[in-house]
């Protein structure tokens, strides 16, 4: 899933640089210049168009759970973009471009930030809906005395044995750590950085068994014991 996600990436920036550089050429007049790049980056054009909708639509079908504001927005804007600079492109039409331009940047950074406002750090308002605990109903309500009841990390990870600790540190390398990170901040194909993430235990055993978002789901790779020991193990994440 990451090296698709990151195959996607890679052809559009090298789609928006190729772009990119037929709109300098139309403002800058260079009419020959721009036919000249034209004719010879055709099939780069259609290569790369292909590219896109084939890893993107297929990222969209790997999606867990509803589909989030930012990218609903994000594939109309691409749909209304890709038009508009090939019209502008083919017709010279310099307004045209340039509008085509600004969408496929401003989408751009909704792809690298998850938010129509490029604010990354509301990312995990985007989550599928959880299962109502006390602990999510207090982070959704911001009732501190409910999220104060909550076990501190240390006492979790008194509640594991060091051989369940060390497991569940093994599961999380192979499974966790490419889009996560060692730490828990990589935020590596919008994974939320988990050590500022106020998930509950039972929260991030859900997630991790149904996935969220690219993450996919674990619930049939795990056991029962390794899933709740993979979600208290994240926990401990927050310590450092």
């Amino acid at each position: 899933m990451l090296v698709l996600l990151q195959t996607h990436l890679l052809v559009v920036t090298l789609f928006l640089l190729l772009f990119g550089a037929k709109v300098v050429l139309l403002f800058l007049n260079k009419q020959h210049a721009l036919a000249r790049t034209r004719k010879y980056t055709r099939i780069l054009d259609i290569i790369f168009g292909l590219l896109i909708l084939a890893t993107g639509g297929w990222l969209l079908l790997e999606w867990n759970g509803s589909l989030p504001i930012y990218l609903i927005v994000k594939i109309l804007l691409v749909l209304v973009a890709i038009p508009l600079g090939i019209i502008g492109i083919k017709r010279s039409n310099k307004l045209l471009s340039l509008l085509a331009l600004l969408i496929f940047a401003y989408v751009y950074g909704i792809a690298e930030t998850d938010s129509t406002t490029l604010k990354p750090e509301h990312k995990e308002t985007t989550a599928p809906v959880l299962p109502s605990t006390p602990s999510t109903d207090a982070i959704e309500t911001g009732d501190s005395a409910e999220i104060n009841q909550q076990s501190p990390e240390e006492e979790i990870v008194a509640a594991l044995g060091e051989s369940t600790l060390t497991n569940a540190k093994s599961i999380y390398v192979q499974v966790c750590a490419n889009c996560h990170g060692q730490d828990g901040r990589q935020q590596q194909a919008g994974a939320p950085d988990l050590t500022t993430s106020n998930l509950s235990q039972e929260d991030r055993k859900f997630v991790i068994e149904h996935g969220k978002g690219l993450m996919p789901a674990f619930g049939d790779q795990l056991t029962e014991q390794e899933t709740e020991a993979l979600a208290a193990y994240t926990i401990t994440l927050k310590n450092n």
